[in-house]
Protein backbone atom coordinates (compact mmCIF):
# COMPACT_ATOMS: atom_id res chain seq x y z
CA UNK A 1 0.00 0.00 0.00
CA UNK A 2 2.66 2.84 0.62
CA UNK A 3 4.39 1.79 -3.19
CA UNK A 4 0.79 2.90 -4.08
CA UNK A 5 0.52 6.03 -1.99
CA UNK A 6 4.22 6.38 -4.15
CA UNK A 7 2.57 6.46 -6.90
CA UNK A 8 -0.58 8.86 -6.23
CA UNK A 9 2.22 10.81 -4.82
CA UNK A 10 4.32 11.23 -7.99
CA UNK A 11 1.00 11.47 -10.18
CA UNK A 12 -0.67 14.22 -7.84
CA UNK A 13 -3.60 11.56 -7.74
CA UNK A 14 -6.83 11.64 -5.82
CA UNK A 15 -7.79 8.01 -5.03
CA UNK A 16 -11.45 7.55 -5.09
CA UNK A 17 -11.62 4.06 -5.58
CA UNK A 18 -9.38 1.27 -5.40
CA UNK A 19 -10.29 -2.41 -6.70
CA UNK A 20 -8.11 -5.67 -7.37
CA UNK A 21 -9.06 -7.39 -10.56
CA UNK A 22 -7.79 -10.60 -12.25
CA UNK A 23 -3.78 -9.77 -10.86
CA UNK A 24 -4.34 -6.24 -11.49
CA UNK A 25 -5.10 -2.65 -9.44
CA UNK A 26 -7.48 -0.62 -11.13
CA UNK A 27 -7.71 2.81 -9.16
CA UNK A 28 -10.20 5.27 -9.97
CA UNK A 29 -8.52 8.98 -9.39
CA UNK A 30 -9.68 12.72 -9.80
CA UNK A 31 -8.06 12.11 -13.31
CA UNK A 32 -9.30 9.44 -14.27
CA UNK A 33 -9.08 5.64 -14.14
CA UNK A 34 -5.87 3.55 -14.31
CA UNK A 35 -4.46 -0.24 -14.19
CA UNK A 36 -1.08 -0.86 -12.27
CA UNK A 37 0.45 -3.89 -12.89
CA UNK A 38 3.30 -5.88 -11.55
CA UNK A 39 6.40 -4.89 -13.31
CA UNK A 40 7.94 -7.29 -15.54
CA UNK A 41 11.61 -6.22 -16.75
CA UNK A 42 11.29 -8.83 -19.71
CA UNK A 43 8.39 -7.09 -20.93
CA UNK A 44 9.65 -3.77 -20.60
CA UNK A 45 12.13 -5.06 -23.34
CA UNK A 46 9.68 -6.41 -25.51
CA UNK A 47 7.57 -3.17 -25.35
CA UNK A 48 10.82 -1.11 -26.62
CA UNK A 49 11.50 -4.05 -29.15
CA UNK A 50 8.19 -3.26 -30.41
CA UNK A 51 8.11 0.70 -30.48
CA UNK A 52 11.24 0.27 -32.46
CA UNK A 53 9.59 -2.04 -34.89
CA UNK A 54 6.89 0.83 -34.98
CA UNK A 55 3.84 -1.83 -33.98
CA UNK A 56 1.53 0.79 -32.93
CA UNK A 57 -1.16 -1.39 -30.86
CA UNK A 58 0.16 -1.52 -27.50
CA UNK A 59 -1.24 0.38 -24.65
CA UNK A 60 0.81 3.47 -23.35
CA UNK A 61 2.20 3.02 -20.37
CA UNK A 62 4.68 4.47 -17.50
CA UNK A 63 6.61 2.92 -14.91
CA UNK A 64 7.52 3.67 -11.73
CA UNK A 65 9.14 1.18 -8.83
CA UNK A 66 7.45 -2.00 -9.32
CA UNK A 67 4.56 -1.10 -11.28
CA UNK A 68 3.17 -0.39 -14.59
CA UNK A 69 0.81 2.39 -15.00
CA UNK A 70 -1.80 2.10 -17.87
CA UNK A 71 -4.82 4.14 -18.69
CA UNK A 72 -7.97 2.22 -18.21
CA UNK A 73 -9.41 1.65 -21.69
CA UNK A 74 -13.45 2.18 -21.56
CA UNK A 75 -14.23 0.14 -24.54
CA UNK A 76 -16.49 0.68 -27.54
CA UNK A 77 -19.06 -1.72 -28.00
CA UNK A 78 -18.55 -3.51 -31.47
CA UNK A 79 -19.61 -6.48 -33.01
CA UNK A 80 -17.23 -9.35 -32.53
CA UNK A 81 -17.12 -9.69 -36.40
CA UNK A 82 -15.89 -6.26 -36.73
CA UNK A 83 -13.22 -7.05 -33.24
CA UNK A 84 -11.96 -10.03 -35.37
CA UNK A 85 -11.16 -8.57 -38.26
CA UNK A 86 -9.14 -5.39 -36.36
CA UNK A 87 -7.30 -8.57 -34.12
CA UNK A 88 -6.88 -10.45 -37.14
CA UNK A 89 -4.99 -7.40 -39.32
CA UNK A 90 -3.35 -6.87 -36.07
CA UNK A 91 -1.42 -10.09 -35.94
CA UNK A 92 -0.61 -9.85 -39.13
CA UNK A 93 1.65 -6.44 -38.52
CA UNK A 94 2.68 -7.99 -35.95
CA UNK A 95 3.73 -10.77 -37.45
CA UNK A 96 5.10 -8.56 -40.71
CA UNK A 97 7.21 -6.72 -38.69
CA UNK A 98 9.11 -9.02 -36.53
CA UNK A 99 9.76 -11.25 -39.38
CA UNK A 100 13.48 -12.85 -38.98
CA UNK A 101 14.80 -16.05 -40.72
CA UNK A 102 17.04 -18.76 -39.05
CA UNK A 103 18.51 -22.40 -39.94
CA UNK A 104 16.03 -24.85 -38.97
CA UNK A 105 17.34 -27.37 -36.86
CA UNK A 106 16.58 -31.26 -37.97
CA UNK A 107 17.19 -32.67 -34.52
CA UNK A 108 14.31 -29.79 -33.24
CA UNK A 109 12.13 -31.25 -36.68
CA UNK A 110 12.14 -34.98 -35.92
CA UNK A 111 11.76 -34.66 -32.11
CA UNK A 112 8.40 -32.37 -33.23
CA UNK A 113 7.67 -34.90 -35.55
CA UNK A 114 8.30 -37.46 -33.21
CA UNK A 115 5.65 -36.01 -30.44
CA UNK A 116 3.09 -35.24 -32.99
CA UNK A 117 2.87 -38.60 -34.29
CA UNK A 118 2.92 -39.88 -30.91
CA UNK A 119 -0.46 -38.09 -30.07
CA UNK A 120 -2.24 -38.99 -33.20
CA UNK A 121 -1.05 -42.75 -32.40
CA UNK A 122 -1.56 -42.75 -29.31
CA UNK A 123 -5.41 -40.91 -29.90
CA UNK A 124 -6.11 -43.65 -32.67
CA UNK A 125 -6.00 -46.07 -30.40
CA UNK A 126 -7.72 -44.14 -27.45
CA UNK A 127 -10.88 -43.78 -29.43
CA UNK A 128 -10.56 -46.84 -31.12
CA UNK A 129 -10.29 -48.58 -27.55
CA UNK A 130 -13.54 -46.26 -26.45
CA UNK A 131 -15.20 -47.54 -29.31
CA UNK A 132 -14.73 -51.08 -28.89
CA UNK A 133 -16.16 -50.80 -25.07
CA UNK A 134 -19.05 -48.39 -25.82
CA UNK A 135 -19.99 -50.98 -29.22
CA UNK A 136 -20.32 -53.98 -26.29
CA UNK A 137 -22.38 -52.49 -24.08
CA UNK A 138 -26.39 -53.56 -24.42
CA UNK A 139 -27.33 -49.67 -23.67
CA UNK A 140 -25.98 -46.49 -25.15
CA UNK A 141 -25.61 -43.53 -23.17
CA UNK A 142 -26.65 -40.26 -24.71
CA UNK A 143 -22.63 -39.08 -24.89
CA UNK A 144 -22.28 -42.63 -26.10
CA UNK A 145 -24.68 -42.99 -28.63
CA UNK A 146 -23.24 -39.19 -29.57
CA UNK A 147 -20.23 -40.34 -29.82
CA UNK A 148 -20.46 -43.81 -31.73
CA UNK A 149 -22.21 -41.43 -34.37
CA UNK A 150 -19.40 -39.48 -35.00
CA UNK A 151 -16.62 -41.93 -34.99
CA UNK A 152 -15.64 -41.59 -38.73
CA UNK A 153 -15.38 -37.83 -38.37
CA UNK A 154 -12.80 -38.19 -35.40
CA UNK A 155 -10.85 -40.66 -37.44
CA UNK A 156 -10.53 -39.20 -40.79
CA UNK A 157 -9.33 -35.74 -38.95
CA UNK A 158 -6.73 -37.95 -37.49
CA UNK A 159 -5.71 -39.59 -40.53
CA UNK A 160 -5.56 -36.20 -42.48
CA UNK A 161 -3.42 -34.90 -39.78
CA UNK A 162 -1.15 -38.10 -40.35
CA UNK A 163 -1.19 -37.42 -43.84
CA UNK A 164 0.28 -33.70 -43.73
CA UNK A 165 2.59 -34.23 -40.95
CA UNK A 166 4.28 -36.54 -43.73
CA UNK A 167 4.39 -34.09 -45.84
CA UNK A 168 5.25 -31.71 -43.66
CA UNK A 169 8.39 -33.58 -42.29
CA UNK A 170 9.32 -34.26 -45.92
CA UNK A 171 9.58 -31.13 -46.55
CA UNK A 172 11.19 -29.64 -43.88
CA UNK A 173 14.06 -32.59 -43.64
CA UNK A 174 15.57 -30.58 -47.43
CA UNK A 175 14.72 -26.99 -46.13
CA UNK A 176 17.21 -24.87 -44.57
CA UNK A 177 15.67 -21.58 -43.36
CA UNK A 178 12.52 -21.07 -41.40
CA UNK A 179 10.34 -17.83 -40.85
CA UNK A 180 10.49 -16.79 -37.23
CA UNK A 181 7.78 -13.96 -35.52
CA UNK A 182 7.12 -13.00 -32.31
CA UNK A 183 4.15 -14.53 -31.56
CA UNK A 184 1.24 -12.54 -28.65
CA UNK A 185 0.83 -16.37 -27.96
CA UNK A 186 -3.21 -16.03 -26.74
CA UNK A 187 -4.41 -13.63 -29.21
CA UNK A 188 -8.49 -13.66 -28.44
CA UNK A 189 -10.68 -10.74 -29.04
CA UNK A 190 -10.93 -10.11 -25.42
CA UNK A 191 -7.18 -9.47 -25.76
CA UNK A 192 -8.14 -6.37 -28.15
CA UNK A 193 -9.03 -3.09 -26.30
CA UNK A 194 -11.03 -0.92 -28.69
CA UNK A 195 -11.54 2.86 -27.55
CA UNK A 196 -9.97 6.04 -29.37
CA UNK A 197 -7.15 3.84 -29.84
CA UNK A 198 -7.07 -0.23 -30.53
CA UNK A 199 -4.58 -1.99 -28.41
CA UNK A 200 -3.50 -5.51 -28.28
CA UNK A 201 -3.01 -6.54 -24.40
CA UNK A 202 -2.05 -9.61 -22.43
CA UNK A 203 2.04 -9.94 -23.44
CA UNK A 204 2.37 -12.47 -20.50
CA UNK A 205 3.00 -15.70 -23.02
CA UNK A 206 4.35 -13.94 -26.06
CA UNK A 207 7.20 -15.63 -27.29
CA UNK A 208 9.43 -16.23 -30.75
CA UNK A 209 8.32 -19.05 -33.41
CA UNK A 210 6.77 -19.49 -36.55
CA UNK A 211 3.89 -17.74 -37.02
CA UNK A 212 0.61 -20.36 -37.57
CA UNK A 213 0.59 -20.23 -33.62
CA UNK A 214 -1.23 -17.13 -33.39
CA UNK A 215 -3.77 -17.88 -35.56
CA UNK A 216 -4.23 -21.52 -34.51
CA UNK A 217 -5.16 -20.41 -30.83
CA UNK A 218 -7.61 -17.34 -32.23
CA UNK A 219 -9.14 -20.28 -34.43
CA UNK A 220 -9.79 -23.19 -31.51
CA UNK A 221 -11.02 -19.91 -29.32
CA UNK A 222 -13.23 -18.24 -31.30
CA UNK A 223 -14.06 -20.65 -34.47
CA UNK A 224 -18.19 -20.78 -33.00
CA UNK A 225 -18.17 -16.88 -32.46
CA UNK A 226 -16.92 -15.50 -35.99
CA UNK A 227 -16.27 -16.15 -39.75
CA UNK A 228 -13.22 -17.95 -39.68
CA UNK A 229 -12.89 -18.58 -43.48
CA UNK A 230 -13.24 -15.16 -44.29
CA UNK A 231 -10.98 -13.95 -41.41
CA UNK A 232 -8.15 -16.32 -42.88
CA UNK A 233 -8.27 -14.93 -46.23
CA UNK A 234 -7.55 -11.42 -44.62
CA UNK A 235 -4.52 -12.53 -42.50
CA UNK A 236 -2.68 -14.27 -45.75
CA UNK A 237 -3.61 -11.47 -47.56
CA UNK A 238 -1.16 -9.47 -45.64
CA UNK A 239 0.72 -12.64 -44.47
CA UNK A 240 0.84 -15.68 -46.75
CA UNK A 241 2.28 -18.27 -45.66
CA UNK A 242 4.96 -20.49 -46.50
CA UNK A 243 4.70 -24.61 -47.79
CA UNK A 244 5.80 -25.62 -44.27
CA UNK A 245 3.72 -23.63 -42.17
CA UNK A 246 0.60 -24.45 -44.44
CA UNK A 247 1.45 -28.14 -43.68
CA UNK A 248 1.94 -27.78 -39.92
CA UNK A 249 -1.10 -25.26 -39.43
CA UNK A 250 -3.34 -28.08 -41.37
CA UNK A 251 -1.61 -30.94 -38.51
CA UNK A 252 -2.23 -29.09 -35.49
CA UNK A 253 -6.13 -27.77 -36.49
CA UNK A 254 -7.17 -30.84 -37.13
CA UNK A 255 -6.23 -33.00 -34.24
CA UNK A 256 -9.22 -33.80 -32.37
CA UNK A 257 -9.22 -33.27 -28.56
CA UNK A 258 -9.58 -36.64 -25.95
CA UNK A 259 -13.09 -37.16 -24.90
CA UNK A 260 -13.27 -38.22 -20.88
CA UNK A 261 -16.94 -39.20 -20.08
CA UNK A 262 -17.12 -38.05 -16.73
CA UNK A 263 -20.52 -39.90 -15.74
CA UNK A 264 -22.41 -36.36 -15.50
CA UNK A 265 -24.38 -36.91 -18.76
CA UNK A 266 -25.60 -33.40 -19.34
CA UNK A 267 -22.11 -32.06 -19.22
CA UNK A 268 -20.46 -35.22 -21.25
CA UNK A 269 -22.92 -34.68 -23.85
CA UNK A 270 -21.86 -31.26 -24.57
CA UNK A 271 -18.63 -31.78 -24.29
CA UNK A 272 -18.97 -34.09 -27.58
CA UNK A 273 -21.26 -31.68 -29.04
CA UNK A 274 -18.68 -29.11 -29.24
CA UNK A 275 -15.61 -31.63 -30.42
CA UNK A 276 -18.32 -32.94 -33.66
CA UNK A 277 -19.00 -29.11 -33.49
CA UNK A 278 -14.96 -28.24 -34.24
CA UNK A 279 -14.34 -31.20 -36.36
CA UNK A 280 -16.73 -30.55 -38.52
CA UNK A 281 -16.27 -26.79 -38.98
CA UNK A 282 -12.70 -27.18 -39.10
CA UNK A 283 -13.07 -30.17 -41.73
CA UNK A 284 -14.91 -27.88 -44.14
CA UNK A 285 -12.98 -24.88 -43.53
CA UNK A 286 -9.48 -27.23 -44.14
CA UNK A 287 -10.91 -28.65 -47.12
CA UNK A 288 -11.31 -25.11 -48.50
CA UNK A 289 -7.82 -23.79 -47.39
CA UNK A 290 -6.25 -27.43 -48.76
CA UNK A 291 -7.42 -26.63 -52.17
CA UNK A 292 -6.40 -23.53 -52.40
CA UNK A 293 -2.48 -24.16 -50.30
CA UNK A 294 -2.69 -27.57 -54.05
CA UNK A 295 -3.41 -24.82 -56.61
CA UNK A 296 -0.67 -22.40 -54.93
CA UNK A 297 2.01 -24.04 -54.01
CA UNK A 298 1.46 -26.98 -57.19
CA UNK A 299 4.78 -25.68 -59.22
CA UNK A 300 7.07 -25.98 -56.47
CA UNK A 301 5.66 -29.99 -55.71
CA UNK A 302 5.79 -30.38 -59.30
CA UNK A 303 10.10 -29.28 -58.96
Amino acid sequence: MNNLKNITSKYDLNIRKYEEKNHIKIIDTDKGKFVLKNRNKDKDKLYEYLNNKNFDYLLNKDTIEEYDIFPYIEEVKIPKEEKAIDLVYILSLLHNKTTFYQKVVLDDIKKQYEEITAKIEYLNKYYFDLQDIIEQKIYMSPEEYLLIRNMSLIYSSLAFSKEKLEEWYQYKLKQKKERIVLLHNKPSLEHLLIGNQKQLISWDNYKRDIPIYDFLYFYKKNYLDVEMPSLFDLYQSKFFYTIDEYLLFFVLLTIPEKITFTRHHYADCQEVYKLVQYLSKTRDFVLKENEKYQEEYKNEFKE
